[in-house]
């Protein structure tokens, strides 16, 4: 009798006494043929490119929503997913990234940190690439055959200060494109099934990190969209001009779903400076802010002294994903409370006569309606959306 063997695409994992039938898809068959002549179907080997796992026991009446965290394998997106599971708000968290085996040993990692669960929580890990605009659509489309509502968004990949200018593989520069630009496409291909799962007693939420470096100097800070692929290149400028477009996307997300009358609330986060994998770039080239430092070998034990743990650095996207504060909207939150994203004006005391004499004065781009307008019009256009991408709007 032929035997036919399969490598499985995606796979789960029951824990706690609980959980669900994982699906084996087909792989690719080649005929062999034995002495006997008959042929024998033989499964070519494919990695696993999805998985999940079932952590906790079973409930009563557990919830059912549906929670999505970008970068979510080690650092503030980690312990965010951890912070998710510990509130028996989700019943399901995707997360969504590159590496298939960094998330499979976070999971692991949160399965053994976690093995007194009393509600069962399904962990999938779905593949997506934020500096490939044909991987997010891709994601989209592997997004709708697991899940059929949206309750929570998290926007927390992202990566800071490359030393070099690098391009997106859509010809973008590489912080904008990954940190704005696919975080933008991903959430309007979501935002039907957002607005599709939320209600006004309980709206959906979508969460950005962005950072308090939206203030670091950049043609867009000064309400200019000239140089978003940052051709005059520095690590830093690119970062916050980045950092600044998240935050005025959450703004106008606000704005638009709002005009609307859409269930969805939209913030942005200033997680803190925080000890993660994101500090990767910033020990090496001449704008490496601790070139101060005599021996580079005292970065890492500096870092560490100084900065906050992952854990602190999610605390406001958790209480944002479980709690009533995250009914608000249009908000910019700093340690788990609302703040002002202004740019820093230095002449704001000044008469307004002396002012006007001024050549130039800072505007407060962050609060200008006309600015966030303008970067989500050239956003749509340098992604590509589609009218039939996003209905609600």
């Amino acid at each position: 009798m032929a035997r036919v063997r399969r490598a499985p695409l995606s796979f789960v994992v029951l824990l706690g006494g609980c959980g669900f039938l994982g699906t084996r898809l087909p792989a690719t068959n080649r005929v062999l043929r034995h002495a006997s002549k008959q042929p024998v179907l033989e499964a070519e080997e494919v990695e696993p490119t999805s998985f999940s796992m079932v952590v906790g026991g079973p409930a009563a009446e557990p919830q059912r929503k549906v929670a999505m965290i970008t970068g979510a394998s080690t650092g503030i997106g980690l312990a965010t997913v951890e912070g998710l599971v510990a509130s028996g708000r989700y019943s399901t968290i995707i997360m969504a990234g590159r590496d298939l085996q960094k998330h499979q040993d976070a999971i692991e990692g949160l399965r053994e940190k976690m093995p007194n669960l009393t509600q069962p929580v399904e962990l999938r890990y779905l593949p997506l690439d934020l500096a490939s605009l044909k991987s997010v659509r891709s994601f989209k489309e592997s997004f709708d055959e697991v899940c059929q509502q949206l309750d929570t968004l998290i926007l927390n990949a992202g990566v800071m200060a490359l030393p070099e200018r690098k391009q997106t593989e859509d010809g973008y520069e590489y912080q904008f494109g990954v940190n704005h630009l696919g975080h933008f496409l991903l959430t309007n291909l979501l935002m039907d099934k957002l607005a599709a799962s939320g209600s006004g007693a309980d709206p959906s939420r979508v969460i950005s990190l962005s950072s308090s470096a939206h203030q670091i100097p950049s043609k867009l800070l000064k309400g200019d969209l000239g140089n978003l692929q940052s051709d005059e290149y520095t690590p830093w400028g690119a970062y916050g001009q980045s950092k600044l477009a998240n935050l005025m996307f959450a703004y106008e997300l606000d704005r638009r779903c709002r005009a609307k009358g859409l269930p969805v609330t939209a913030n942005a986060i200033h997680p803190g400076v925080v000890n993660t994998e994101l500090w990767r770039y910033t020990g090496t080239g001449t704008s490496s802010p601790f070139n101060f430092l005599p021996v580079k070998n005292l970065t890492k034990p500096l870092l560490e002294y100084v900065l906050k743990s992952p854990a602190d650095g999610a605390q406001t996207a958790v209480l944002l994903a479980t709690k009533p504060d995250g009914k608000l909207s249009g908000r910019y939150w700093q340690d788990g409370r609302p703040t002002a994203s202004a740019d820093f004006d230095p002449f704001s005391d000044l008469p307004g006569a002396a002012k006007e004499l001024l050549p130039f004065r800072p505007k407060l781009t962050s609060y200008d309606p006309e600015v966030w307008e303008k970067l989500w019009n050239e956003s749509e256009v340098l992604v590509g959306l589609r009218p039939e991408d996003v209905t609600c709007f």
